[in-house]
């Protein structure tokens, strides 16, 4: 199988990536450039670079042609900025993911893989965990471009009979993450914690998210795209609830280091909770995480440390 990764040169595209090769798929990556997070694959070598940008609608056709399957995981916004600029969200997002679609008509494209986000297009949970028949009321406009999206891969299929599967994300952490505030909060408040830097913690650390590792969330990828029955909306994460307060406590036991803390004000857009029911996915994709939040932050760290010597 040839697998198109659009948006595969970054954090959880390099994992997919070194899954599908893993596996004995042809693996073909549309990004701008080969990234420096690309050099550390091993078998790198084995991977098909395409270079442009997601809204080049020639340079994508030319990525998708002799394809058998396309995985989407690009995103130009993140939650937390979405609401900034939501004509920009739309537009780079939402339009540009359309004109992907109708490129994908002229080819013989076997499966669609969407990356969408189960931590934003729920909004406020009416129970816990979270199953994917639970309403969607997003807070912001991230969540709202990406369940727009699922309703037109939808369609896509009710009109021309696309084969697709979406895949909604918890929240994903591992090596080769960014450790910026906006690439979430294993990875920024690890990083600080080993720089000794201030940790800001948005709130009293009392907010629960569902944290994996993006290594299962490879292998959830890679079942998705072989999967052959009914389903094709899919919670991904751990099932398990975890605050930031949790976390905390966790990296603090493992660097051996007392950490820095400040407490602001929550932000308007975070929801108090957020846990995904994951049952549906290991059912059907016969998916479970395998790695404990321990030990993915301890490998994080071990990366981390790699990278600063």
């Amino acid at each position: 199988m040839r697998c198109l990764l659009i948006g595969g040169g970054g954090f959880l595209g390099s994992h997919l990536a070194q899954h599908l090769l893993a596996s004995g798929s042809i693996v073909r990556i549309y990004g701008r450039k080969p990234t420096a997070i690309a050099r550390q694959w091993p078998g790198d070598s084995h991977v098909e670079w395409v270079e442009g940008d997601f809204l080049d609608h020639h340079r994508l056709a030319t990525a998708i042609d002799g394809c058998d399957a396309v995985v989407h995981l690009v995103s130009t916004t993140l939650p937390r900025s979405s609401n900034e600029n939501p004509r920009y969200d739309v537009e780079s997002n939402l339009t540009g993911t359309l004109r992907l679609l109708e490129l994908i008509r002229r080819f013989p494209v076997k499966r669609f893989i969407f990356a969408s986000s189960g931590g934003t297009i729920y909004g406020d949970p009416r129970s816990v965990p979270i199953l994917e028949s639970h309403p969607t009321d997003p807070k912001c406009s991230y969540g709202i471009v990406k369940l727009a999206i699922e309703k037109y891969l939808q369609l896509e299929h009710q009109l021309h009979g696309l084969d697709y599967r979406v895949l909604r994300l918890a929240n994903p952490y591992g090596e080769r993450q960014g450790n910026k505030s906006q690439h979430g909060a294993v990875a920024t408040f690890l990083a600080s914690a080993l720089n000794g830097q201030e940790i800001t913690i948005w709130g009293d650390g009392s907010v629960v998210r569902d944290y994996f590792h993006a290594a299962d969330a490879a292998t959830a990828f890679g079942q998705a795209l072989s999967y052959q029955g009914e389903h094709r909306i899919f919670n991904i994460g751990s099932g398990t609830g975890v605050s930031l307060n949790e976390i905390l406590s966790i990296i603090e036991a493992q660097t051996g280091s007392e950490l820095r803390i400040v407490y602001k004000d929550r932000r308007v857009f975070d929801v108090p909770i957020n846990v995904l029911d994951t049952s549906l996915a290991r059912d059907q994709l016969k998916w479970t995480p395998r790695i404990s939040l321990q030990e993915g932050i301890a490998r994080k760290m071990r990366w981390l440390k790699t990278q600063s010597g």
